[in-house]
């Protein structure tokens, strides 16, 4: 088998770290090494891992970078393993204890570039919760991802801060590469509570999805839509209804027929399993009109100009 060096890029998640070490070191497969990257945090990550660290005979490094973002961490990550595989999870996440081992079934043929894991959302979402999951695989999430060490290696490593792991991805199946889904390596991603305006400085990273166009335009529309129904029909609906003041009452109408089309899919997918009270419903839709077109307006931004 290939040994395998686990990357975690962590910012300010100290108080994280410990419970993620402990569900890979009790895995039935450990791995070679586990790296931690340290990305500018100004907790105490050291005195978290310090004391997992005396307790293991796996070597765990921490490895201290300038903030740059969760690509570079793992770029930086990656460079230092010495595993001919990398794994690559988040601080706020715990790994299966066969996570490894039914990973590294997957690695059957040396055509398999990579391996995609099962992410799975543990805990009760609330309303302003950060809720991670892949069930079905093609979204080749970082929080549960294998990849042959020599393969990141040939297609250059992480080039983007954000959507690094969709631009790595991509990279690997140009490469002529396959990327497998194992559904039983799991790992578990518990909801993070988050302020309503993550959600705004989440819009902003919309930007980055140009880059994926840009570097990718053959695969990254296989798995990313160009221009989502629902945006189309609220911000239509949205105009439609401002431009009710000089087009008359057939503007507004058809500005709210497009609104209650669209808002209800939109708003269904973020409830998709959160609990929410009345208050936070109306909230939500609140937040999803305004939310939308400033989405539209980053992606489109980035198209025009794509950020470095």
């Amino acid at each position: 088998m290939l040994s395998v060096s686990v990357v975690i890029p962590v910012y300010n998640q100290a108080a994280l770290i410990g419970r993620a070490l402990a569900a890979i070191l009790r895995g039935s497969v450990t791995p070679l090494e586990v790296i931690v990257v340290n990305d500018g945090s100004n907790d105490l990550l050291d005195e978290a891992v310090d004391p997992i660290r005396r307790e293991t005979l796996t070597p765990i490094r921490v490895v201290n970078v300038p903030h740059g973002g969760p690509g570079r961490a793992r770029d930086v990550g990656w460079r230092e393993a010495l595993g001919g595989v990398v794994a690559f999870t988040d601080a706020d996440a715990e790994p299966d204890p066969d996570w490894i081992q039914s990973a590294m079934e997957g690695f059957d043929a040396d055509s398999i570039g990579a391996i995609e894991g099962k992410v799975v959302s543990s805990g009760v979402p609330r309303i302003f919760t950060h809720q991670v999951k892949n069930l079905t695989g093609g979204r080749f999430m970082t929080a549960n991802m294998f990849y042959r060490r020599d393969v990141i290696e040939q297609v250059g490593g992480f080039k983007s801060r954000y959507r690094e792991d969709s631009d790595l991805a991509f990279s690997v199946l140009e490469a002529g590469y396959t990327i497998k889904f194992m559904a039983d390596s799991v790992v578990f991603h518990p909801p993070r509570e988050e302020r309503w305006s993550f959600y705004f400085e989440k819009a902003n990273r919309k930007r980055f999805e140009a880059l994926l166009f840009k570097n990718h335009p053959q695969v990254a529309p296989l798995y990313i839509p160009r221009v989502q129904p629902t945006e189309l029909l609220i911000i239509g609906g949205e105009i439609l209804s401002v431009l009710a003041i000089f087009l008359g009452a057939w503007s507004l109408t058809a500005g709210l027929v497009l609104l209650l089309i669209g808002l209800p899919k939109r708003i269904a997918a973020w409830l998709d399993g959160r609990q929410y009270s009345g208050r936070e419903y109306l909230i939500v839709w609140a937040m999803t009109l305004v939310l939308v077109p400033v989405e539209a307006y980053y992606h489109w931004s980035g198209r025009l100009r794509p950020p470095h």
